[in-house]
């Protein structure tokens, strides 16, 4: 029985003073982690982070002007204001939806918002209310349209 304690004990005291060791994290320059001690925060080698440009968009939608004009309006209004929706689909009730992608211009942030969700809730054959989500263009959708216009010939 003492010679299965004394391993044990071991083992416990070799993992106590192990897992003891203390590293303290810095927050750096574009939220990655350094590890602080000895190192200084000039010796951090940072990633050089690829400049994307915003794109222009030939057509941009007023916030407000989406939410005022729209309401009440039919079906076809709504496909000739916003061309031909990216979804649609069916409401839990007696509606049904229809969403959009599209460059949107927020007023109160004097913002345009690349890539924001515009859905359209249809009741009885109008435009009963509008819901735009703000959200700008994936970096990974924003690299590929700048390749595209690097390459375009």
């Amino acid at each position: 029985m003492k010679f299965l304690f004394i391993p044990f004990f071991v083992f416990t005291l070799l993992l106590a003073v192990g897992s003891c060791t203390q590293v303290e994290y810095n927050r750096s320059v574009g939220n990655q982690y350094a590890r602080g001690g000895s190192q200084s925060k000039e010796n951090i080698a940072e990633p050089q982070a690829v400049q994307l440009e915003k794109p222009e968009y030939k057509v941009v939608y007023r916030k407000s002007n989406l939410e005022a004009l729209s309401l009440g309006r039919n079906r076809i209004e709504i496909q000739e204001l916003m061309g031909e929706p990216d979804g649609k689909s069916l409401d839990g009730g007696n509606g049904y939806l229809w969403d959009y992608r599209r460059p949107v211009f927020d007023e109160t942030t004097d913002e345009v918002y690349g890539w924001s969700l515009i859905s359209f809730k249809f009741l009885k054959g109008l435009c009963a209310y509008v819901n735009i989500r703000l959200e700008q263009l994936p970096p990974e959708l924003l690299q590929e349209q700048n390749t595209k216009k690097i390459f375009k010939f």
